[in-house]
């Protein structure tokens, strides 16, 4: 088809069904977000593809060959998105559209995959410290109740 336009492309796609637009995922969750894809009944105006990424581009910085800057600039970008702070800022961005467009979105369906991470895991730990420290009182309990049984004896 034909657009007009990309903005009355994206509102087609979200009333046809059965159209297909490409779309940048930060654009899609930021309009997921705002409550721009979600319906009345919290169900998704738009689908997207599993692994979807057709291309990928980064944001850049033009900077002089040879500029004496470069390398330090180089460190703090790599130590900014190894610490994870751009990604960070994304999901806080996201949040906060989410809250202020006062719709629920539900947008992660079960079926779907989920960041599962050592956070999740803290349950699992603390029961394992937990059975640690008591197999150890019991182990302690045990030598001195020998000890003790073994003197009267």
């Amino acid at each position: 088809m034909n657009c007009p336009s990309f903005n009355i492309c994206v509102e087609w796609v979200k009333i046809e069904k059965y159209l297909l637009v490409l779309l940048n995922d930060k654009y899609a969750e930021d309009m997921y977000a705002g409550g721009d894809f979600v319906g009345k009944n919290s169900e998704r105006l738009v689908c997207m593809l599993e692994d979807g990424i057709v291309y990928r581009y980064g944001q850049s910085m033009i900077m002089f060959h040879g500029d004496p800057l470069m390398s330090r600039v180089t460190e703090i970008i790599d130590h900014v998105v190894e610490a994870g702070i751009y990604n960070h800022w994304i999901s806080k961005n996201t949040h906060d559209r989410k809250i202020k467009s006062r719709k629920v979105a539900i947008v992660h369906p079960l079926d779907e995959y989920y960041s599962f991470n050592l956070y999740h895991m803290q349950p699992a730990f603390v029961l394992l410290l937990t059975g640690w420290c008591l197999s150890i009182l019991s182990f302690i309990v045990e030598l001195l109740y020998n000890r003790i049984l073994s003197k009267r004896m």
